[in-house]
């Protein structure tokens, strides 16, 4: 048999260097040092005898044989992930652990009902994971991800939990008066010195960052932030108001809410598995669980 004149944790680390164009950002994506990541790419150049990669000032640059040995890697990549993802099929019963993915707000409610799926499926482990980023499941980053936008990859199944209104809500005790039974939340939400908080650029595709561009066009928002946890906290400590999805602002004792729902402004809440996973016994306990939650109305959305 010939030998290879590479092994595969040296495709592992040119394919993240590959996609992040720099050595420290690939460090960080692997969990290795700048030096590792750095040796393992000039001992993949010496076995194929061509250098992979040009430094110029926008960032790491392939050349082509890098662009080749990339086409080449990739499919290698998804089908060892592949294989790793059904190999995970082999379990019989619906044990070990269970790794979901979700934003700050989702988090904040599914936390709330963990001990029903600990008292359901007592043989899973579950790992919570509340991050903005989206976890990659075709990686296995994670087994389930709970999102608000439904995803872009391929091969994932995507089930709807529920819709999930938004509310305008301030600190218990503020000085701002909620809008009243028969008032106009037009003209409420028109008024001025309403200290608004939004959320920054990078985030502006979020549904209510969108709502408060094309609704509120004259407001400059006091606070911007890029995460959910920070929105209620900073609208929990009395600096000003803002959007949250009613359930997470109902459920907290420290938040009054200003209006009643917002017109048209609905996000879903998607539950997203990878269609190799999707009937892996431990999984599929977890995902019907996580839906039976949402359908008797256990989490109030």
């Amino acid at each position: 048999m010939l030998k290879s004149p590479y092994d595969w944790d040296d495709i592992r680390v040119f394919l993240a260097v590959y996609e992040m164009k720099s050595f420290s950002a690939a460090a960080r994506e692997l969990g290795l040092s700048q030096p590792t990541v750095g040796r393992r790419i000039k001992s993949l150049e010496g076995g194929l005898k061509s250098r992979l990669f040009e430094r110029l000032s926008e960032g790491l640059c392939p050349t082509e044989a890098g662009v080749m040995l990339a086409s080449k890697a990739f499919p290698m990549a998804e089908a060892a992930e592949t294989l790793n993802r059904q190999s995970t099929l082999l379990a019989a019963d619906s044990v070990g652990t269970v790794r979901i993915s979700m934003n700050e707000q989702a988090g904040m409610l599914i936390s709330e009902h963990v001990h029903q799926i600990r008292r359901a499926l007592p043989g899973i482990e579950l790992e919570l994971i509340t991050t903005h980023v989206e976890a990659s499941l075709s990686r296995r980053e994670a087994d389930l991800v709970i999102r608000f936008c439904k995803p872009k990859q391929g091969n994932l199944f995507t089930q709807k939990l529920t819709e999930m209104p938004f509310a305008v809500f301030g600190a218990k005790g503020c000085d701002i008066e909620p809008l009243s039974p028969k008032g106009d939340l037009k003209v409420w939400l028109e008024q001025k010195y309403l200290p608004w908080i939004g959320w920054d650029e990078e985030h502006s595709y979020q549904p209510d960052a969108t709502w408060m561009r094309s609704t509120l066009k004259m407001v400059t928002p006091v606070i911007r932030i890029s995460n959910a946890l920070m929105m209620q906290t900073i609208i929990r400590d009395d600096l000003g108001i803002g959007l949250l999805p009613s359930a997470a602002g109902d459920h907290d004792p420290q938040l009054i809410r200003l209006t009643p729902d917002i017109p048209g402004l609905v996000s879903n809440l998607h539950l997203i598995v990878h269609g190799d996973l999707r009937f892996v016994p431990a999984i599929r306990s977890v995902m019907n669980e996580l839906i039976s939650i949402f359908r008797t109305k256990a989490v109030a959305c």
